[in-house]
């Protein structure tokens, strides 16, 4: 008897919780339209529940139009507008309400990511809320995972993340990037695009795609920064900074001892080089000393001719005694010339005093008076000069210019610095009338000619002139250049 008179009573509870629920189930009317504006591509999602509604877009700027419903309240509502910003990066921060106003028919707005705009439909009268439209812009970075080319089982090498705006990864050389995008849930077929710059070259490659992009490229020691976001979200980047290790031989150390190998065999070779150039020098002087030498030699038989032929003459002339003291002092003179005959200089003194023994054996011959006179500016023992120069030129003026004269004839020879510095002058004189004028001629001062040519080669920076003066007897003089301190 219980159990039915409980029947009617639990009959109609549930009668009224069907019709309860069935009332507050059902969806609040649609006030506002929204469409989405700027880039193409732009979505826009809505989703109710009760008297609120979330409308989600990924672009900035959004279109708000009244519906029908919202004209057939008017003017039994108003409405209330305002901005909310939140951080994007998840940090907190303090939320930021600024309202605005809905215009006429249609209003524009535009959001950054992460902002979100709030409008309340409000019944004029209760000063209830009807319905409440929160419009987000979700912040969004393209999820994006870089693995190697060589090895594409293995675990990515970076995944880009939201939670941080900068990373940074460092790459073996020779190592290709995929590049494999995550497709979202939210929102498909999203664009997304990068820009690759060269921090070496300055150069920058730029590609957009929906799918995924072309493998990465690197140049080893070398370093990139790398920034990709949406399309629809230029102001969402994300930034690597990619660094690309040299390969070995790029390594500062590889060049420092590539540098200094370098070094070292351009040393050696410049020292072999003038290694060769000296012993290519050497061998030049000592070809030019030989020769030297051997026109030296060439006069030695004809100066002990010509001695020869005096003391014959001597003792032709019954001069016997005469003869004994110039064989004497002729076997003195061949003994200090025989010594030198192998030396192409001779100091100047040395030589000299030869000269002085010579002259003295001509001069019992022909009977001439001579001198010699050196300037105190000159250091004789200092000075070197070509073995026997001076020979040649004295036996020409005693020949030709003292000869016959007797002791009316007169030799001198100066020897005195130049009128340029490092420069000395020997002059060989005689006041004799030659009847050969060509003074110069000779098979004695020909070689003369040809030795100083060949001693010129010998010493590039000096160099020896000989000149003649014919107005007053005859001079040979002598130009030694550059010859002092040398």
């Amino acid at each position: 008897m219980k159990r039915k008179r409980y029947l009617p009573a639990l009959f109609f509870i549930s009668y009224f919780s069907c019709v309860y629920g069935q009332q507050s189930n059902e969806s609040a009317p649609s006030y506002l339209h929204f469409e989405a504006a700027g880039l193409p591509g732009n979505q826009i999602k809505e989703i109710s529940q009760g008297k609120n509604v979330t409308v989600y877009t990924v672009g900035g700027s959004l279109n708000i139009y009244p519906t029908s419903a919202l004209h057939n309240m008017y003017p039994k509502f108003y409405t209330r507008a305002y901005f909310k910003q939140s951080n994007f990066y998840g940090k907190p921060a303090q939320s930021k309400i600024t309202e605005f106003a809905l215009k006429g028919n249609s209003s524009s707005i535009y959001l950054l990511p992460a902002q979100e705009a709030s409008v309340d439909i409000l019944d004029k009268n209760t000063n209830t809320l009807l319905t409440r439209y929160i419009i987000k812009r979700p912040g969004m970075i393209p999820e994006i995972k870089l693995r190697s080319q060589k090895d594409k089982s293995s675990q990515p090498l970076h995944i880009s993340s939201s939670a941080d705006h900068k990373g940074e990864l460092s790459l073996s050389p020779g190592e290709p990037l995929e590049i494999d995008v995550a497709a979202r849930t939210d929102f498909k077929d999203l664009e997304v695009e990068y820009t690759l710059v060269n921090l070496k070259t300055k150069r920058s490659e730029y590609q957009i795609s929906k799918t995924g992009f072309k493998p990465l490229k690197l140049a080893a020691n070398t370093e990139y920064e790398w920034r990709f976001n949406y399309v629809l979200q230029k102001e969402s980047v994300r930034l690597i900074y990619i660094r690309v290790k040299p390969y070995w031989y790029q390594s500062t150390i590889t060049y420092m001892v590539l540098l200094i190998v370098f070094v070292a065999t351009g040393f050696l070779l410049v020292t072999l080089f003038f290694k060769n150039k000296l012993k290519s020098s050497e061998k030049k002087q000592q070809k030019m000393e030989a020769a030297a030498i051997r026109l030296q030699s060439l006069l030695n038989p004809h100066f002990t001719f010509n001695a020869l032929s005096s003391i014959q003459g001597l003792m032709n002339t019954d001069r016997i005694d005469e003869a004994n003291q110039y064989l004497q002092e002729f076997s003195f003179l061949l003994r200090k010339t025989l010594a030198n005959s192998q030396h192409v200089f001779n100091s100047l003194d040395q030589e000299l005093e030869m000269m002085r023994t010579y002259i003295h054996l001509e001069a019992l011959r022909f009977n001439f008076s001579w001198n010699i006179e050196i300037s105190a500016k000159l250091s004789t023992s200092d000075i070197e000069i070509p073995t026997l120069l001076l020979q040649p030129l004295i036996e020409n003026a005693i020949k030709h210019g003292l000869s016959p004269l007797g002791d009316k004839g007169q030799l001198f020879i100066v020897c005195k610095p130049g009128q340029k510095k490092d420069t000395f002058v020997i002059v060989v004189g005689d006041n004799g009338t030659w009847l050969d004028k060509k003074s110069d001629s000779g098979y004695g001062l020909s070689l003369t000619a040809e030795r100083i040519l060949a001693i010129n080669k010998i010493k590039e920076e000096q160099a020896i002139v000989l000149d003649f003066n014919k107005e007053s007897g005859t001079e040979a003089i002598l130009t030694f250049h550059n010859w002092i301190n040398n």
